[in-house]
């Protein structure tokens, strides 16, 4: 089957199970409610001014405490290796203030978010290795590799409970970008958003997501053609970053719209990868994050009143379906080029991936219960069911025949 053949029935199999996705989420049923609706309203034109959100630029987020010396229990900044491009990381020598509310998975309350991380963020939690779940009781804490050999007690383990290292400490993860906007490209680098409101941070941090989408697709496109993809793949990739052109554009007038200031993303030039970095990433980033963030914005569009951004998160909405069928169908190329490891390892980070967009803390949490109502963003009940009904995709992938290319030259015209 050719590649363009293939793209084709990828958009009609998501547009199947976005149909299915948005019933299930509207209903209410087929998945559980954990963490769902926890945070208090907040309005979203509050708290934020050029400098960030509670607390200046730079400075340390306990915002109470009296000018003095260091405090051994002040926060400092932590760095994860790898580098994270969407969160700011920050540890708590004497761990964190026992009455903040923590939800599933060891998200905190919007409002305790505030307090406990600098500048502008969408939600926060316990980094991994400092949060119990049932997943990973009996394991110590900083085995996913970003918070370090923390060393926790695995008899102590309680799901969705923030466990400090044997030192007292614990690492928050404070995300700086609105989830699911697009594919994220290796390099992004860590920038501050500037807004006079939350609305105008949520769609400028959107603008400049969006505008690394342009790097993320233009670099796909080049590593495809260097691992001999078919033409239609290369097409459609040089398509997608013409269509994140339109996007940043959108989203950067909305941004200005509601206060905001669009940041021109930087990203650092990488040496060209293998084919199965190029398929894990496109597993991870698109057909999870952008699969996802196809359906979000489906559902957005739906659930605006505003008509310039319900027709604006329309055409996105297509766009970036479209752009989701493109990574499945680069997914299923991958699949007749790698071994069997290999797709195993594809796999897995998908899963993963996808796990970690459906526990994503709700949008309506990252952003505040006020940025929620007028950007149409669904709450963490309605996230995690939406989540729930994709996880099908890739063994039903796998349940078929794997469509064999044919032979045409992927060389660029």
């Amino acid at each position: 089957m050719g590649a363009d053949k293939l793209i084709a029935r990828e958009e009609r199999r998501l547009g199947v199970a976005f149909q299915r996705a948005l019933l299930v989420a509207l209903a209410g049923i087929g998945c559980s409610t954990k963490g769902a609706d926890a945070v208090a309203p907040v309005d979203p034109d509050a708290g934020i001014t050029e400098a960030g959100v509670g607390a200046e630029a730079g400075s340390a987020p306990d915002a109470g405490k009296e000018a003095a010396g260091p405090d051994k229990c002040d926060p400092t900044l932590f760095t994860p290796v790898p580098a994270d491009s969407c969160g700011e990381y920050l540890r708590f020598p004497c761990g964190v203030p026992a009455d903040l509310t923590v939800r599933g998975d060891c998200y905190f309350a919007l409002n305790d978010c505030a307090a406990l991380c600098p500048d502008i963020h969408y939600s926060c939690r316990a980094a991994d290795g400092y949060c119990s779940t049932t997943l990973d009781a009996g394991a110590d804490a900083g085995d996913a590799g970003d918070a370090g050999d923390a060393g926790v007690d695995p008899a102590t383990t309680v799901d969705g409970v923030v466990v400090p290292d044997k030192s007292g400490a614990v690492l928050i993860d404070c995300a700086t970008c609105p989830g699911s906007a697009g594919r994220v490209p290796a390099g992004l680098e860590a920038a501050t958003v500037r807004a006079r409101s939350a609305l105008g941070a949520y769609f400028a941090s959107a603008a400049r997501l969006e505008a690394a989408s342009v790097t993320a697709f233009r670099r796909l496109g080049e590593e495809l053609a260097l691992h001999g993809a078919p033409r239609e793949l290369l097409a459609a990739a040089r398509a997608a970053e013409r269509d994140e052109v339109r996007h940043t554009r959108a989203m950067a007038r909305l941004a200005r719209r509601h206060g905001g200031r669009y940041v021109r993303p930087r990203v650092a030039e990488i040496a060209p990868r293998s084919l199965e970095a190029v398929a894990q990433e496109n597993a991870v980033e698109g057909c999870a994050r952008e699969t996802f963030g196809a359906l979000l914005a489906t559902w957005q569009a739906a659930h605006v009143d505003d008509r310039e951004l319900a027709r604006t998160l329309s055409e996105i909405a297509n766009d970036e379906t479209r752009h989701a069928a493109l990574s499945w169908a680069i997914a299923r190329w991958a699949l007749t080029q790698l071994d069997a490891d290999a797709c195993a390892r594809m796999n897995a980070a998908w899963t993963k991936a996808l796990a970690e967009v459906s526990a994503g803390g709700g949008e309506a949490g990252e952003s505040g219960a006020g940025v929620a109502s007028v950007a149409g963003l669904p709450s963490s009940a309605e996230r995690e069911r939406l989540a729930s009904q994709l996880r099908g995709l890739w063994s039903g992938m796998l349940v078929d025949a794997r469509p064999r290319f044919g032979d045409e030259s992927s060389s660029v015209s």
